[in-house]
């Protein structure tokens, strides 16, 4: 046994020997999960640390395990009232609302002040389209397993990759991950990296750049770092233009997400940080700060809501699996949360680049042209390391 699962293991013991209830099951990775009787634990937060590897000074961890506490009230009054959705203890339970959104969310209008940035109008390209009932695009194939955005404001990149992702899955059947980090670290004339974007301008970057990188060549690290050029220049996945939906209008935005998956931007400040399951419904904010992903609709059999199906960046260990259901139809024209007030998506008529060069080594310092391959020919420590170290290289 590990020593950290070993910790977890007596964590688990005190809380089973002071109390009747059944302990949380807790694994290493796994958001702590809890029906309404668990959260009055005792130790819980100790539990709940040990599990997110969190690891406090003395005075950070009164500090936190208040704040925990207070989420947790807030956590445990939500679920003994009627509502339509859960809310739940998560990675995110020691951060204040505050800190929670100057890190997870990072949405932010234009220069102008608008989040519409499409060229100008013209007639919405799935007007005449009759949507079906329902759709879900991860059950299509044309949706990435959920991402992390961290903590850094990035929330737009990955909706952005994510429509792109999509769109290019329905016209090559290739479902291909895309690159984040170039974004973050190469569209910098309008958009800000960590410190916020907005998806039409990350859309007009790929498109004056010929295409984005993949998320394999041009990893995420969660910050902003140098543009890499060669890699910038890799080209993978392209696109032809964008359009934003029709504003306010939520049979527009329907279909729109029956044809492809659609980039659209919520206020995530209505309890979004603790959500667990259900459909968000009810009272909420329509400023938006948060750019994320419609990606289906549906109803749900419960409730008989109709809802959208949104991918989100914040883990796979939230909400349902890294996916939330937030109400469709609502009574204000803005959509629940404001989703029907800026959704945009890529339009792609072309193949994508046929002649992509490959960069040689992470730094990509040099490249090979189509059809040759990188070749290390001096490394000062070769084997596994000679693609970070290496001196000097050729193409083969």
């Amino acid at each position: 046994m590990t020593s950290r699962m070993l910790v977890v293991a007596v964590c688990l013991t005190v809380v089973v020997a002071s109390s009747a209830l059944p302990a949380p099951r807790v694994l290493p990775g796994q958001t702590l999960h809890l029906d309404q009787a668990q959260l009055d634990l005792p130790n819980l937060f100790s539990v709940w640390a040990v599990q997110n590897n969190k690891n406090y000074s003395t005075e950070e961890r009164a500090s936190r395990e208040q704040v925990f506490q207070t989420n947790l009230e807030l956590i445990k009054k939500h679920n003994t009232e009627d509502h339509s959705y859960k809310l739940a203890v998560n990675e995110y339970a020691d951060l204040t609302w505050e800190e929670f959104r100057e890190t997870r969310l990072g949405l932010k209008a234009g220069h102008d002040g608008s989040f519409r940035q499409a060229p100008a109008e013209k007639p919405f390209l799935h007007a005449d389209v009759e949507a079906p009932s329902s759709i879900d695009w991860r059950a299509l194939g044309a949706v990435t397993p959920v991402k992390n955005q961290a903590m850094c404001g990035s929330c737009w990149a990955f909706s952005t990759t994510g429509s792109v992702e999509g769109i290019n899955y329905i016209k090559t059947g290739q479902l291909t991950s895309l690159s984040e980090q170039e974004l973050v670290d190469c569209d910098s004339s309008k958009d800000a990296g960590c410190g916020g974007g907005l998806m039409d301008y990350a859309f007009q970057y790929i498109m004056d750049n010929g295409g984005l990188d993949t998320e394999e060549d041009y990893p995420y690290w969660s910050f902003g770092l140098m543009c890499n050029h060669l890699r910038e220049k890799r080209n993978v996945v392209s696109i032809d233009g964008y359009e934003d939906v029709p504003e306010n209008d939520e049979a527009a935005l329907m279909k729109a997400v029956s044809k492809q998956p659609v980039s659209v931007a919520i206020c995530a400040s209505g309890g979004l940080q603790f959500y667990s399951s259900g459909v968000v419904d009810g009272k909420c904010c329509t400023e938006l700060d948060h750019g994320v992903l419609a990606v289906g609709y549906g109803v749900d059999e419960a409730s008989g809501k109709d809802y959208w199906i949104v991918k989100n960046s914040w883990g796979a260990g939230w909400g349902e699996g890294g996916f939330f259901r937030m109400a469709r139809n609502a009574a204000d024209t803005q959509g629940m949360c404001g989703i029907a007030k800026a959704a945009s998506y890529p339009i792609k008529n072309h193949d994508n680049p046929k002649h992509v060069p490959e960069v040689c080594g992470w730094w990509g310092l040099s490249e090979c042209s189509n059809g040759q391959s990188c070749s290390c020919s001096f490394s000062p420590l070769g084997g596994m390391f000679e693609d970070y170290v290496c001196m000097s290289w050729g193409c083969e």
